[in-house]
């Protein structure tokens, strides 16, 4: 590319080389040099590339013949640097012969292995752009052109990770621990030999009377005994009993016999466990080793035996890894660790099948790990809508009972599924149809431009009527259903006894006190066993703009979550933006609309479009948002998504539900675009 754009300037800047010879005529030029600099320097006489032309002092314009250099006007092809010191390319910007020019793309460059081109000084210093320029392991961190031992964790061996260019111990979501190490935390250890960490993380091994614990194949055993005690009788039970300081070494008789056992208290004499003999050495030193004995071990099912020595055979309750799920007959497929097993605790009937982890999380070998759960709502419903239609239409699939049937195992799901009231109260039976017809509808799209965020339909809840203006039984944005309810009493309590005001561009927007055409989907369900937080997205429209905002008569979107996780809301509403507000036509994320007033609207109204929203030139809404909530994995929570119309039952507004999943990393509370 260089070199066709110097075949086009060359012809050029000869013609204004011979010009500004020929405008220095008469001015006594001198014998051109050789240098590469100095062709022009006949200079007054004519430029040093084109000789003759040299006036007065032409004779020298011809000396400028003897200049290979790129000349008063600077190269324009690589050519014109051949032997300049500056270097041999042309860096046609600025006319300069440079050592190096840099490029975009980091596999193609002037410089050598090893070396990166300087943009400033567009000279090769030792550096990199890509790996291979870095000796060994080592990274090439592209912002600084220096090779360091890593950028990112997966740089590093497993059981290392990457902090400030430089791998050390430790594991993250995307880096394992090495083998024989499981992650715990940010750190990796060996949980059949840790005793801060003995058989899963965190277990901390108990220190037995006198001694230190140890933790032999991940059992919490007794290992040493302190200065000045001794185990005299190879009995676990009571530590180290022998005070040396005080009686002497550990002594006994030679030949003499005594019971042993090292097993976990309370087990001797239960199943087969059963304690040995120990006999004294010959030196009558100490004892002997314990022979004879019989220790707890894992649970063999189905064999008729107690093989952990817990009062029962075949029990389900030989649950090691503390999941609430036994490896024998409680369907845990990961019950302890084992090769294959390196992270019981999260393994379990109980938990979801995150995809492309590995693992076969649900130990069921018939849910697929390699693909998303498949949507299981496909039509659109605008009448006869039920709570579990809502909860299919947002992507909650399974449903589960309370307490399954023998033979079966709990699984995470949706336990109960209710249309009730703002105020929590079921409705009559004349409300109940109203919710089920007029205020709920499960929607493939909503307008012309507003559609599913995952799977073919998403779930409306509407103070008025869920159509849009193509729907069948339209009504428009006035529509009053007939019910009315108290707000939430738990969210009116943690907010002073009423419902809060909102900070919006207009500034503090006093709110109104009461909830109208009211509908709110209350779902009860128990979590996964490995899941810390849900998400799931919305979109808020309201009829209320802009004549409207910042009034008493602003409607509220709620999302109540009852869970034991630290950290939530004290008044349970888990759906505000960034500045407190709860969801309503004032909140900071109000932008698809006309601008009037304060609201800038970004994105304009292109997604109002079919909604019926803009036929008294009046609405607008929310893009796609996403609600965060933390959970306790395996809990049962209750998550109440309502939207009720507040100071009158006129101008109605309404919620946009899709797109529900379970995330194994906490991620904290709040909503976000």
């Amino acid at each position: 590319m260089r070199s066709s754009l110097s075949t086009l300037l060359v012809p050029a800047l000869v013609a204004y080389a011979a010009a500004a010879g020929c405008a220095a005529d008469g001015g006594g030029g001198s014998a051109g040099s050789t240098n590469v600099n100095a062709g022009g320097s006949g200079g007054m006489g004519g430029a040093a590339g084109a000789g003759g032309m040299g006036g007065t002092g032409g004779a020298g314009g011809m000396g400028g013949m003897g200049g290979s250099g790129a000349g008063p006007m600077g190269c324009v092809s690589d050519g014109d640097c051949a032997n300049d010191p500056g270097g041999t390319i042309c860096d046609v910007s600025t006319g300069v012969c440079v050592a190096c020019l840099p490029s975009p793309d980091p596999f193609l460059d002037d410089c050598g292995m090893g070396q990166y081109c300087n943009p400033t000084s567009k000279k090769c210093e030792v550096g990199c752009t890509i790996k291979s320029d870095c000796p060994g392991a080592q990274a090439c961190d592209t912002m600084m052109n220096k090779c360091v031992g890593c950028v990112i964790d997966t740089d590093c061996n497993a059981g290392s990770i990457c902090i400030s260019s430089t791998c050390i111990p430790g594991c993250s979501g995307v880096q394992p621990c090495q083998a024989g190490f499981s992650c715990c935390g940010s750190s990796c250890y060996d949980l059949s030999g840790d005793e801060n960490n003995c058989g899963f993380c965190n277990n901390s091994c108990k220190s037995p009377t006198n001694g230190t614990a140890l933790c032999d194949n991940g059992l919490c055993v007794l290992g040493s005994c302190k200065n000045g005690f001794a185990d005299c009788n190879q009995n676990s039970e009571d530590g180290c009993e022998w005070n040396v300081l005080q009686d002497g070494a550990c002594a006994c008789v030679p030949g003499q016999t005594q019971s042993c056992y090292q097993g976990v208290p309370g087990t001797v004499g239960v199943g087969p466990c059963k304690a040995g003999t120990q006999t004294c050495k010959e030196d009558g030193s100490g004892w002997g080793d314990c022979v004879g004995q019989v220790l707890p071990k894992y649970e063999v099912c189905a064999n008729a035996i107690d093989d952990d020595c817990n009062g029962a055979a075949d029990d389900f309750g030989g649950d090691f890894d503390g999941d609430g799920y036994s490896s024998c007959g409680g369907g845990d497929c990961c019950d302890y660790l084992s090769p294959g097993c390196s992270n019981p605790k999260a393994v379990n009937p109980g938990a979801y099948e995150f995809p492309n982890d590995g693992l076969d999380n649900d130990c069921d070998s018939t849910t697929p790990d390699n693909e998303e759960p498949q949507p299981c709502s496909e039509a659109a419903k605008l009448t006869g809508v039920l709570a579990e239609d809502v909860a299919k239409a947002i992507e909650l699939c399974q449903f589960v009972e309370e307490n399954p049937p023998a033979g079966e195992y709990k699984k995470w799901g949706v336990l109960s599924a209710d249309l009730v009231l703002a105020n929590g109260n079921a409705p009559t039976g004349a409300q109940l149809t109203t919710l089920q017809n007029k205020s709920t509808a499960i929607l493939q799209n909503f307008g012309t431009n507003v559609v599913p965020q995952k799977g073919a339909t998403m779930a409306g809840l509407s103070t008025g009527m869920m159509r849009d203006e193509n729907d069948a039984g339209f009504a428009g944005y006035h529509v009053y259903n007939g019910i009315d309810s108290d707000p939430p009493s738990a969210y009116l309590l943690a907010n002073g006894g009423k419902l809060p005001s909102s900070q919006g561009c207009n500034g503090t927007c006093t709110s109104g006190s009461d909830a109208n055409d009211p509908v709110n989907v209350r779902l009860k369900i128990r979590t996964p066993t490995n899941a810390k937080s849900f998400t799931y997205s919305f979109r808020f429209f309201s009829f209320e703009y802009w004549t409207f905002q910042c009034t008493t008569f602003n409607d509220f979107f709620l999302a109540l979550l009852t869970s034991g996780s630290p950290g939530l809301p004290l008044d349970k509403n888990v759906a505000k933006d960034a500045s407190g507000n709860a969801i309503s036509v004032n909140n900071g994320f109000f932008d698809v609309c006309v601008p009037k007033g304060c609201n800038t609207c970004p994105f304009g109204t292109t997604d109002l479009a079919g909604t019926g929203l803009t036929l008294d030139n009046s609405g607008g809404g929310t893009k796609w948002l996403f609600n965060d909530a933390s959970i306790v994995p395996g809990e049962t929570i209750t998550l109440e998504l309502m939207v009720f119309d507040v100071g009158d039952q006129n101008y109605d507004s309404l919620v946009l539900i899709d797109n529900f999943k379970w995330n194994a990393a906490d991620l904290g509370t709040g909503v976000h675009d």
